[in-house]
């Protein structure tokens, strides 16, 4: 299988937005909630690389609808699991 890789940037340039700037340490906060919460494991979100090999378009939006349709839960589901993790850390730091 042949594996490609694409930047931050050229996945920004594509979405003709701004890349998102946050303070001092929020990512690393939001990565580990998201890795204790497992927000994108296959169970919340679906088999990536599966999906990849059903979808049969070629451009960012259309797989954004194309994704939706079959997963229209997986964005809200995975954003709660998260944000209910941050509320523990938060919990537990204070």
């Amino acid at each position: 299988m042949k594996i490609i890789r694409i930047s931050n940037d050229d996945i920004m340039s594509l979405l003709d937005g701004d890349t998102p700037s946050f303070p001092k340490y929020v990512t690393q906060i939001l990565n580990l909630a998201n890795q204790n919460a497992q927000g994108t494991r296959p169970s919340v979100v679906g088999q990536m690389s599966e999906l990849i090999k059903e979808f049969k378009g070629n451009r960012l939006r259309e797989w954004e609808e194309w994704y939706l349709s079959k997963h229209p839960e997986a964005i809200t589901l995975a954003t709660n699991r998260i944000l209910e993790m941050i509320n523990r850390l938060k919990e537990a730091i204070g």
